[in-house]
């Protein structure tokens, strides 16, 4: 049994889940820009109350850039993380408590499923663009851990530098279209030319960004997950640019394919970064 407990949280939703001896426990509940660093706390010691043994750990995953492992230094999605440490959340029990940044969170989650030789690059494309990276079995964070921020990347258009996720994420294709996620997908398959045209479009900016990852990292398995990457035709016109500008060599030895963990990344990922820092410091 897992004795470590995996926390995601998002701009709708705070999501627990442990393992315990009768089977796995998880918890849901709805929370928005508003939500008090009160009742995020309350939340947590409700969960871990409700659990028949004392957790080695509590990991939790949120959008934001967090500090290392213990400090969210900015969440404009959630504004009561700002600067709040980990050991608010330490709860009466006195466990330890790691935060992670929602990507990386999803690419713990997904490297566990591979060796630690193994170089993986996990891609999410939901409303924006963020990457993370895993090089034996070492999660590649920056100085402030802080890497990763992919819909930054600026991309060249007509002589101006644009950031990635204006024009290849599901927030831009939501803005050029003018229509929301269903309408987008009603229009796909029903073979609208101009909605198809957006999409590829997004696809083929979001591929040049794919090359460069390609490049500068050499992954040997490249995850790519997210609302955005399910757009008909959207990865198609991203491999389609990854066959036309990668380097072959780099190209063939890199597995691209999707999240093995395809619910709850977040949640499992920062339940696998808990464990691993607990295991660093015993």
């Amino acid at each position: 049994m897992n004795p470590y407990v995996g926390i995601e949280l998002d701009g709708g939703q705070m999501y627990l889940m442990a393992d315990t001896p009768d089977g796995f426990l998880e918890h849901s509940v709805s929370i928005d820009r508003e939500c008090t660093l009160l009742k995020l706390q309350q939340e947590v010691e409700s969960f871990i109350a409700h659990l028949p043994y004392k957790p080695s750990g509590i990991g939790m995953g949120m959008p934001g850039l967090v500090v290392g492992s213990d400090k969210v230094e900015l969440s404009h999605v959630l504004p009561a993380l700002n600067g709040v440490s980990a050991d608010q959340f330490s709860t009466t029990a006195s466990i330890p408590v790691a935060f992670i940044n929602d990507v990386k969170a999803a690419t713990m989650a997904e490297a566990a499923h591979y060796g630690n030789n193994e170089t993986i690059a996990v891609v999410m494309l939901d409303a924006f663009i963020a990457a993370g990276i895993v090089a034996n079995g070492q999660l590649l964070l920056g100085s402030k851990g802080w890497s990763g921020e992919l819909g930054y990347m600026l991309i060249g258009m007509n002589g101006e530098p644009v950031l990635l996720d204006l024009i290849a994420s599901g927030y831009a294709i939501s803005k050029k279209a003018d229509k929301d996620n269903a309408a987008i997908r009603a229009l796909l398959e029903a073979g609208h030319e101009e909605t198809i045209e957006i999409v590829r479009q997004a696809g083929t900016y979001l591929g040049y960004a794919l090359v460069n990852l390609i490049h500068l990292y050499n992954p040997s398995v490249m995850v790519i997950g997210g609302s955005t990457s399910t757009y008909r035709g959207y990865m198609e016109a991203a491999k389609a640019a990854l066959d036309a500008h990668a380097l072959p060599e780099l190209l063939k030895c890199c597995t691209i394919t999707t999240p093995k963990t395809p619910q709850r990344l977040i949640a499992f990922g920062a339940r696998e970064w808990i464990r691993k820092q607990t295991k660093s410091q015993s």
